[in-house]
């Protein structure tokens, strides 16, 4: 293989890479925007579960209770 056909392929490897780059970078931001869809979603749910959460025990008991954080004493 001689040196043009050489430097000819890693050009050819270079645009392959950015193209990748190019691709990655718009597969990241959509899912920086779903997870920020996601706990906004979540923050509005945990608000009207708050608002409309009544009596004993308190939301954060039960969430603390499901998430296994009770305590053993």
């Amino acid at each position: 293989m001689s040196l043009i056909e050489v430097l000819n392929r890693l050009n050819q490897i270079e645009r392959e890479l950015y193209e990748l780059k190019l691709r990655l970078g718009a597969v990241l931001a959509v899912d920086r925007m779903e997870v920020k869809e996601a706990v906004r979603n979540f923050l509005a749910l945990r608000g009207e579960v708050s608002r409309r959460w009544v009596g004993a025990p308190s939301v954060l008991e039960e969430f603390r209770k499901s998430r296994g954080h009770e305590f053993p004493f």
